[in-house]
């Protein structure tokens, strides 16, 4: 290698190790911005098949965003003042859900005293419903901070995000012309090529995991409505966010469920049990390779070791960019693997 390639690579890492420090100072400010960015990319499918049936581009992208639009509006008014009512009954009532799951595991621990799980699980549901008082009132004794928090995050996530995204999404072809002509005239077909491999990775995971979760909380939301199981909409809520993270996700987001339905019956658990593993089982077998494609890219770890570093480095910033990252590290990659692998044959 040249004293000039090291150069260049050098200059080339020091723009990449400022950018990033930008990006960490400014990261609760770029929230919005990545949060409009991963919509217009996961949605600029539907408003491209809109565009061929013969709406011209900005009328598909303003179709497309009135109906996310309409679906958020009737999420807000509709949805969330039932999750809400759901998560002060149940931050109300923790104490009386810890004693009837600490009388059960009694009741069992007498029937069967080899097993020995009533002190576990009595020492576990204490510490968990302490911590989560003791969490409540930390936020209640900053209830000012607090509401300036949640007024910052209301205008971020409700203002700039559906503006970000229309934008987005109408100047993508600009956008994206602007972008390639950042690059010498001699790289921006590899440009080009970087930009369809990141799409091929990137592309099927986002708009198919977007899917996939939303799914799995209606399936979860209704199934343990049926059962007549309390905070079945804040539980599939949770199970369909987690849902994202692989392995550990859909096993966390269980939890709750199981714990409730443990303070009614035995039968319970395990009906509450099958519902999950065969939501699981279905997303697995049918929905996921229907919407995310048998050769995504991104293998499970990678995408979990990539939220985890994302959310530790950056917060909540890291973990909505987490995943693209990940993907255009790996198209980069392979892009460069494949050139040096041209050069050497």
């Amino acid at each position: 290698m040249t004293s000039e390639k090291i150069l260049v690579n050098l200059y080339r890492l020091l723009i990449a190790i400022i950018i990033l420090f930008v990006v960490y100072i400014l990261r609760n400010i770029l929230i919005p911005f990545a949060l409009g960015g991963i919509l217009a990319y996961a949605l600029t499918p539907a408003a491209r098949y809109l565009n061929n049936r013969g709406f011209s581009w900005k009328t598909s992208v303003l179709i497309i965003f009135l109906a996310l639009l309409i679906f958020f509006i009737l999420l807000f008014f509709l949805v969330l003042p039932e999750a809400v009512s759901q998560f002060r009954s149940l931050t109300s009532n923790l104490p009386e859900y810890t004693s009837k799951i600490i009388d059960i595991a009694k009741t069992i621990d007498e029937r069967y005293p080899a097993l020995g799980i009533s002190e576990a699980i009595e020492e576990f549901m204490i510490n968990l419903s302490s911590n989560l008082q003791s969490y409540l009132a930390t936020i209640l004794s900053n209830i000012v901070n607090l509401f300036s928090l949640i007024m910052s995050i209301i205008f971020m996530g409700f203002v700039l995000t559906p503006f970000i995204l229309y934008y987005f999404m109408a100047d993508a072809v600009k956008i994206r012309r602007a972008l390639i002509r950042l690059f010498p005239s001699q790289n921006r077909k590899k440009f080009v090529k970087l930009i369809r491999l990141t799409d091929k990775i990137v592309g099927n995971f986002i708009r198919g995991r977007l899917l996939v979760s939303l799914f799995v909380g209606i399936c979860v939301t209704i199934g343990l409505f049926l059962m007549n199981i309390e905070f079945s909409l804040v539980i599939g809520v949770i199970a369909g966010i987690l849902d994202i993270i692989p392995y550990l996700g859909p096993i966390i987001g269980a939890i709750p469920a199981l714990i409730f339905a443990g303070t009614k019956s035995i039968w319970l658990v395990l009906a509450v049990a099958l519902l999950f593993g065969g939501i699981n089982l279905i997303e697995g077998v049918f929905i996921a390779p229907k919407f995310m494609g048998k050769e995504v890219g991104l293998h499970p770890v990678t995408v979990l070791f990539a939220l985890l570093v994302g959310g530790e480095l950056f917060g909540a910033l890291g973990v909505i960019v987490a995943i693209p990252v990940a993907g255009v590290l790996k198209a980069f990659y392979l892009h460069n693997r494949k050139h040096i692998q041209d050069d050497i044959t």
